[in-house]
């Protein structure tokens, strides 16, 4: 790891991950919005995939040696805000989506 000479310094690499965590949340969304397309409403929430997902990032952070609790944390307060997204968008989706399907049909 780099030698910082300042707190300053220290801040400016945390922005920046920040702003990489920012563009990798935006792609997640993304994928959350061509996911959604393709569910039917009662599997927005998957449960047993959320169990998986948060398997494989205890093991990961165990790797990485990362706190777990802190880990899992993040990741439940994104997958229950992705839930929200999915859930607010999903009429929307499905709207649009047999809309068009009635227009070509």
């Amino acid at each position: 790891m780099k030698k910082f000479n300042s707190i300053e310094e220290i801040r400016k690499e945390i922005d920046k991950i920040d702003s990489r965590i920012l563009e990798l949340i935006s792609d997640r969304k993304e994928l959350v919005v061509e996911v959604v397309k393709l569910k039917n409403r009662d599997q927005i929430i998957d449960k047993e995939r959320i169990k998986e997902i948060l398997k494989k990032l205890d093991i990961e952070a165990e790797k990485k040696k990362l706190p777990k609790e802190l880990v899992r944390n993040i990741w439940e307060l994104m997958i229950k805000g992705f839930i929200k997204y999915e859930e607010k968008i999903f009429d929307e989706i499905h709207d649009q989506k047999d809309s068009e399907s009635s227009t070509n049909g």
